[in-house]
Order: structure tokens, then sequence, then C-alpha cells
């Protein structure tokens, strides 16, 4: 959930400073933007990794600490609580084969923590959600000891100034109140960043925005959490309900959520979306760069800006980089951990294809469809999967409803077209859509795996039993390396 700061608490003082720097970066931002040649280069891609750790019974294991200090390696972080770890994988250019070389380094980093984590009877999974946790997996006390996450889960309780409820229906609705935000904990994802120029960022920002509900819809991973059958990307609500900072009478007169799809479509460029963040949400870690956060760069650091903005958690976020002479990205944070490394590298390319493909619509498709449209069909997609009703312009350019199923299927060679303007390889593109398409003949993603083999075990089991016994062949055919439409489901 970020980097981290070196303040336990903020004073009136701090916090005055603070609001005048903001100003102060979104002036230098637009000052940037303003420059012919900024920010102009050739595409490249990265992605981060979240995952949990789990015992030999397939309970959380509370060791993310210890296998840092024994991996000693600067990509791995801690996240939020202790059974959370987040693999930052190195950075590559957007042409040739990026996603299977993503998928081979993901493969890679976890075979070598497995190796670590082994001596501690741990190992790592690569699963939305967690479906064995517990509520003691999401209390406060398994709160990683990171300084960062105690002082921003204060600033957010203060201003919710309640508990935070969590209210997710489905198959099994769940009703629970916590008093901290490690619910978000339990939600582990595989992010991608696409470099984007900025003449061109408002049409692939908006194009993500389009795109995310039939990305999400193919690639759900997360049906349970707390024992509960609920949404097939049960990560979308329970983020959203964990980190609520809104007070009741705010959540009704529909103040924008820290997370979801934000507030509309982007007019002109990245600026905007900057300049919603520190407009519209207040400031949770007022905490001012010092000589320590700066590093010597052609380009300004931002640093109170960059530190805001990443306390806003938005499921496609701008990103400003002062590295190489500054750049903008667009992180695409909605799709789930897992099933396996060459799932998450299909679901990824599927997604950026298609927001490529997308973005040269996006002039007259932001005029035809409404936003709050696009975050109900994201919102359907989370739901119900392949199975969302979803509104979207036909070939003559009028709105109507389809699966999201029919319309990934119409949409593929729209995505090869946009990988394809990204200088992959052709190769790559037929193996990474080979693969959406495989789910889509058999009608399977990560969720619909787990609940169907949930279902099997439930037949000779407890529902306590049946959960580690699932996560259990999970894991066995993850580590397989295939993906997920040719995993077992003889059962189904």
């Amino acid at each position: 959930m970020g980097s981290s700061i070196q303040q336990r608490s903020y004073s009136p003082e701090d916090r005055k400073k603070f609001s005048l720097r903001l100003r102060q970066n979104l002036k230098q931002l637009s000052q940037l933007l303003e420059q012919p040649n900024f920010g102009v280069g050739k595409s490249s891609l990265g992605a981060e990794l979240e995952l949990s750790l789990i015992d030999p019974q397939g309970n959380a294991s509370w060791v993310n600490a210890k296998i840092i200090d024994l991996a000693n390696d600067p990509q791995l972080t801690l996240e939020l609580n202790r059974y959370n770890l987040e693999i930052n994988l190195s950075p590559i250019a957007a042409a040739g084969s990026p996603f299977s070389t993503i998928a081979e380094e993901m493969t890679q980093k976890l075979t070598q923590l497995n190796q670590l984590a082994a001596p501690l009877n741990t190992r790592t999974a690569s699963i939305g959600i967690l479906p064995t946790l517990t509520q003691r997996d999401v209390s406060r006390a398994a709160m990683s000891d990171f300084l960062r996450y105690r002082v921003l889960s204060d600033a957010i309780k203060e201003l919710h100034q309640a508990p935070f409820e969590i209210d997710i229906d489905g198959e099994e609705p769940l009703l629970i109140g916590l008093t901290d935000l490690n619910a978000e904990g339990a939600n582990t994802s595989f992010q991608l960043h696409l470099r984007v120029n900025p003449e061109a960022f408002a049409d692939c920002y908006n194009a993500a925005q389009m795109a995310t509900a039939l990305g999400l819809a193919i690639s759900t991973n997360s049906p349970l959490f707390l024992g509960h059958r609920l949404w097939e990307e049960t990560r979308i609500p329970l983020f959203k309900q964990a980190v609520e900072t809104r007070k009741s009478n705010e959540q009704a007169g529909h103040r924008v959520a820290r997370t979801g799809l934000g507030s509309g479509w982007v007019k002109a460029s990245a600026y905007e979306l900057f300049q919603r963040s520190v407009d519209d949400f207040a400031v949770l870690l007022p905490e001012c760069a010092t000589e320590s956060n700066i590093t010597p760069n052609a380009a300004p650091e931002l640093f109170e800006l960059r530190l805001h903005h990443g306390t806003i958690w938005q499921w496609n976020r701008a990103i400003y980089d002062p590295a190489a002479g500054g750049h903008l990205r667009i992180e695409f944070r909605v799709l789930p951990s897992g099933p396996s490394p060459i799932d998450m590298a299909a679901s990824g390319a599927f997604l950026v294809g298609l927001s490529k493909g997308l973005s040269h619509k996006m002039v007259e498709y932001s005029k035809l469809i409404k936003f709050d449209h696009i975050k109900t069909n994201f919102y359907r997609a989370a739901k119900q999967g392949l199975d969302a009703t979803i509104l979207w312009p036909d070939k003559n350019n009028r709105l109507q409803e389809s699966s999201a199923q029919q319309l990934i299927q119409e949409l593929l060679p729209l995505a090869k077209q946009g990988l394809q303007e990204l200088e992959i390889s052709t190769h790559e593109i037929e193996s990474m859509l080979g693969i959406i398409q495989q789910r889509l003949d058999k009608r399977i993603t990560g969720a619909r795996w787990q609940l169907q083999t949930l279902r099997h075990f439930e037949k000779s089991m407890t529902r306590s039993a049946a959960l580690p016994a699932m996560l259990n062949s999970y894991l066995e055919q993850a580590d397989s390396g295939k993906p997920v439409h040719l995993w077992s489901t003889e059962w189904a």
C-alpha cells in the first residue's frame, strides 16, 4: 500500500505545509505536461504480484518479516498483513514477448520464495483472497510491523469515525464489523503498469476504465471470504468497504470513494486525475519531503503529490514517475493474484491489449456512454463474472446489453490489434489471447474453478474441511504451471 514514512503523528503546521507543497506539486506537474517532449518514449510494462503466505494446514502464516529478512531482496516488500508479501517485478519493454517474460520472472521468484519459506513451514499462495482466512487474520493483530500501515489505519479510522462494516451480498451474504482496515489485507492482486505518452494518456486511461469490466470478468479468482461464497471477485467490494473514509451521510451524498473507478471521464490530460486527488480526498499522510526522500534527477520528484495520490486506491491509477526524465504510467490494479503465472500474464495481455485497442474509439465512446454505466458494468462483472450483463456500443454505435462472455469473444480481435500496436510479437499475442479463448470456450476462471472444487469436496466433508482441501488442490495445480483452463474439473 505504498512507501515508508518517518513520522508517527502530524501537527497542524505539518498539515499546512503539506497542503502548500501539494498545490506547488500540482503546478509543477501542469508545467511539465506543457513541455512538448516530456514523457515521450517507448511503451514499457512493469508488474507487481501480491502473495499470501500459508502453513501446511492452509492457514495464514504470519511470517512475512522473517521471509523479507531471509530473502534480502529489494524486489520484495511487506504488505498490510503479516501473511502478505509483494514482488516488484522488473520493468520491461512492451515490444517483443513481455508477458511471457513477466510470467517467467514470477515463476522464478515464487520458486525462490518457497525454498526460503520451507524451513518456516510456510509457502506462498497466489490467490485473490485466501479462502481459509479467519476473523483473527483481519484484525489489528495481523497488521505488519510497518509504521506507514499503523499511521494510515489510524488516519482512516479518524475520518470514518465508525467501525468498518463489511456488508457483501452473494450466495451466502456476509455482514461483520471490524475496528481496523486489515480486511483490505485479505486482497492480493496482480498489478500492471503501462507507460503511456502524455498526449495519448486521456484516451488510453478512459479506454482502461471501459475495458476493466471485461478484463475482470474473464479473470475472477476471489469468490470466498471468511468461509462465505460471495462475489466472483469479492476483492472489489471488500477493498472499497475496508478502507472506507466517508461517513454515512457522505456516502448518501455520493461523495467519491477512495477505492473505485473515480468520478468521470478524463477530458484532456493526466493532470485532471491528480487534481481530483487533491480536491476530492482528505490527506492521510501529511509528510513532506526531506533530503532522504530526494534522489538526484532531472525531473522534479513531486514527493508530496505522489505520496497523497498513493493513498487513493482507484482500480486504474495514474502514475507520475520522475525516473528517466519523468514519465506517466497507467497502473491497472483490478486483476487478482493467481491462479498461475501464465494465467496472470494472459489476463494482463488481454486487459492491456483491449485498453490500447479501445483508446482510438474513446473520443466517440466517452460521449456515447455515461461514466455511471461504466461503473455499473464493473460491479456487475465483479459479482457475476462471465455471466454479467454489460452495456456496450454495438457496430452501429447504439448501446445494447450483452453478456460479458459474448462481448469478450467479439472484442478479442480489438485486443489483438492493441497488442500489435505495442509491437508485441505475433507468437506472444496468439499464446496469451489463446489462453483467454480457452477460458471462454470452457467458461472457466479461477473463481469458478474454486467454487466447483469446493462443491465437490463438500459432498464428503464439512465446509471447514473442504476449504483447505480445495486450497491444497488449487496449489498443486498452480505449481504445475498450467493455466486454469487445463486444471482438473472431473468432479464439476
